[in-house]
């Protein structure tokens, strides 16, 4: 089975040969139509918060918070001692997520003075569906 490209490119090499010998009609552009659809795929972006020890993305993780992309969907910050995903920032990168948020660098804190936990590193994963 072609792949959807294959297909598509198919298509134009067809039509272009009807437009050489006297034009593509409605039906034509219908079944391309027909070709993207059927292979459209929509995009969600899952969002992950590690919230890491240090301002490295090899320092430990001591705090998480998963949000999907499902209607009702309830997230909390998980900061009890657990079996993490990820124990590092670098661990999540190289299971496909993507930072897109790098915590500000300031000096070291003790977080038992202040309302802050860790360093907060923001990451993604796209993942496709058919919806």
């Amino acid at each position: 089975m072609p792949t959807a490209f294959e297909a598509i490119d198919k298509w134009i090499d067809e039509a272009r040969a009807k437009l050489k010998n006297g034009g593509i009609q409605r039906g034509d552009l219908d079944q391309l139509h027909q070709l993207i659809n059927a292979n459209r795929k929509h995009t969600r972006q899952r969002l992950l918060y590690l919230h890491a020890a240090t301002p490295s993305i090899r320092s430990q993780v001591i705090g998480m918070a998963l949000h999907e992309p499902v209607q009702g969907s309830v997230t909390e910050i998980v900061t009890e001692e657990q079996e993490w995903p990820y124990n590092t920032v670098h661990d999540a990168v190289l299971d496909g997520w993507q930072v897109i948020h790098f915590p500000d660098q300031r000096t070291e804190f003790d977080d038992r003075e202040i309302d802050i936990l860790g360093y907060e590193f923001i990451l993604q994963k796209l993942e496709d569906y058919n919806g």
